[in-house]
């Protein structure tokens, strides 16, 4: 028998993505720095010319950058720190598909995130009395935006249409919750 707890694990699976691309190209770049410091190093041990820069040289380089030019010593660091910056806010921030997911006792369900703005954007089209084309619905994280272009010379009943959306969103029950934003064009579009 299946319980809550194993519907959570597979929805969350199911609404977040892995890390396993940025780890594979990490290892894929690690791998060949690595195959690279190698093959110099055998060929300095053979007595080979370089394919690039020898041993030697890069250890030389590298202990001789102390007395570089400051600027040029700050941007390098600079640009080694946001890059270390970049992979861990990559590693620690929860990756999430456009999916949305709901447990309960006996089932669990998960919705992308465009069958929510299709139902939404034929849901403020009847409220608005509007042709569906007219309202393009965007969905976030937490958000809905609802952007309404009415027809020329009609006004769209912003309100009427607010109430539908929050209705809609209000029934259904998927986490995290969604909030509407409604906004209506200054210009119409001929129908």
């Amino acid at each position: 028998m299946t319980s809550p707890a194993i519907y959570r694990r597979v929805v969350r699976r199911e609404t977040h993505s892995s890390r396993s691309g940025i780890a594979i190209a990490l290892a894929v770049l690690l791998i060949v720095v690595f195959a690279w410091f190698g093959m110099e190093s055998v060929l300095a041990a053979l007595g080979q010319p370089a394919l690039l820069v020898s041993p030697k040289d890069a250890a030389v380089a590298v202990l001789g950058a102390v007395s570089g030019p400051v600027g040029l010593l700050t941007a390098g660091g600079a640009v080694v720190a946001v890059i270390g910056l970049v992979l861990i806010v990559v590693s620690l921030a929860p990756g999430r598909k456009g999916r949305r997911g709901s447990v309960s006792e006996r089932t669990a369900s998960v919705v992308d995130d465009r069958v929510i703005a299709q139902s939404v954007a034929q849901t403020g089209a009847y409220a608005g009395d509007i042709d569906p084309d007219q309202v393009k619905v965007t969905v976030g994280k937490r958000t809905v935006d609802v952007d309404v272009t009415p027809t020329s010379g009609r006004t769209a009943d912003v309100r009427s249409i607010e109430e539908a959306v929050n209705d809609e969103l209000k029934s259904y029950d998927y986490s995290p919750s969604l909030r509407s934003r409604v906004r209506v064009s200054e210009k119409g579009t001929l129908s």
